[in-house]
């Protein structure tokens, strides 16, 4: 029996363009923490074995505090057998940092040719292939050869089962052919859990940390144990924060104070470890526009805020509409267009958020938010 760490998809010096120069750096020493906070648990749970599956960086950049970082880490290790098969967007190429850096005797770069690693004092196989371009066409499971079943044998790759062609596409049936005790998967950013194919077992460990609002949740690595006919392992967390995605249903509102109560307990369980994309949906009774900032701000609510207001202004504004006034005028206009219009329509939905925003901006109201921007909170 050995302990194994597995993760994937560090993507460390991502850019992350969504935020500001300063908070993107910040971001990134956030995602760094969270490979270093990996290593450290791997360390203290006495792992045999430390794997990652491919898109350790984000790209072939990587900037001279993270590979310091990475040397210092590794060597810290100690007896730890640490295994790398370059991934996608990390592809061990003459220039990449796999081939121009120095790292510690207890590292192993996995290249375009497969490879058996051999751990005699363990008594494991470790198999493995890495990306040397940005695209592979052919399994990196498939057509392995195991050299002797009585070890324990895993492999470590980069590529994809949810039908990708061109990075090292994977099939349930080269699994379950394959013969390996577990496999070390990377390229899926949202983690499986531990799964298996007529006796081998896999995981994709999913990203280590979020990086955008296709990437929901807390995130984090596999740690258990491997043997012969039995796999335990389980995913722990090491994201510092994650992306979120919330809807509030303010129908029938009237005043945007009444709107901020009702989003502020649609959001209640976010606090400032999280970046949430919140909508806002229904129709209500006036027209106003609520920026990120007036949902309040502190340890009890999101760090980062993203609006994007699917509300609009009920079609049937009484009085205002008679008005022969400007804002009177602009909303005859408008009104008389939509009421011909199907409601589930893209033209409908644009006018109505015109006529959200016309009214707001002829009331005096802001509408600073019209590009759907977020904030820190």
């Amino acid at each position: 029996m050995v302990k194994v760490f597995h993760c994937a998809d560090i993507h460390l010096d991502s850019p992350f363009s969504l935020y500001s120069p300063r908070e993107a750096e910040k971001r990134r020493i956030e995602l760094r923490g969270a490979f270093t906070s990996a290593l450290m648990f791997a360390r203290e749970k006495r792992a045999d074995i430390f794997i990652i599956s491919g898109d350790l960086f984000d790209s072939e950049y990587v900037t001279r505090d993270t590979r310091e970082l990475l040397v210092r880490e590794f060597a810290k290790c100690g007896d730890m057998k640490i295994f790398i098969s370059p991934g996608n967007h990390d592809p061990l190429t003459p220039a990449s940092i796999y081939a121009t850096t120095e790292f510690p005797e207890n590292v192993h770069i996995f290249g375009g040719e497969r490879e058996i690693v051999r751990l005699d004092d363990l008594g494991v196989d470790i198999y493995g292939v890495g990306f040397t371009t940005k695209n592979c066409l052919s399994s990196p499971v498939a057509n392995w050869s195991i050299k002797d079943k009585s070890r324990i044998n895993i492999l470590v790759c980069h590529g994809d089962m949810s039908g990708g062609d061109a990075t090292g596409p994977i099939s349930k049936r080269d699994i379950a052919d394959s013969g390996f005790d577990y496999i070390a998967l990377g390229h899926i950013h949202k983690p499986t859990g531990l799964q298996c194919e007529s006796g081998v077992y896999y995981s994709y460990p999913g990203c280590i940390e979020g990086r955008g609002f296709d990437e929901l949740g807390y995130k984090g690595a596999m740690f258990g144990t491997v043997e012969k006919g039995s796999v335990d392992m389980q995913l722990k967390r090491f994201s510092k924060s994650r992306y979120e995605l919330a809807t509030a249903d303010i129908s029938g509102v009237r005043e945007k104070l009444e709107a901020i109560d009702i989003i502020k307990n649609a959001i209640k369980q976010y606090t400032d470890d999280t970046a949430l994309r919140l909508t806002l949906v229904g129709e209500v009774k006036n027209a106003f526009v609520i920026h990120p900032n007036e949902l309040g701000k502190g340890c009890e609510y999101p760090y980062y805020i993203e609006i994007i207001d699917e509300t609009f202004v009920a079609a049937d504004i009484g009085e205002l509409e008679q008005s022969n006034t400007l804002k009177g005028i602009f909303v005859r206009k408008l009104l008389e267009e939509m009421r011909s219009l199907d409601k589930d329509s893209e033209e409908y939905r644009t006018l109505a958020l015109a006529l959200k925003y016309g009214i707001a901006a002829l009331e005096d109201r802001s509408v600073a938010d019209y590009d759907r921007g977020g904030e820190r909170a």
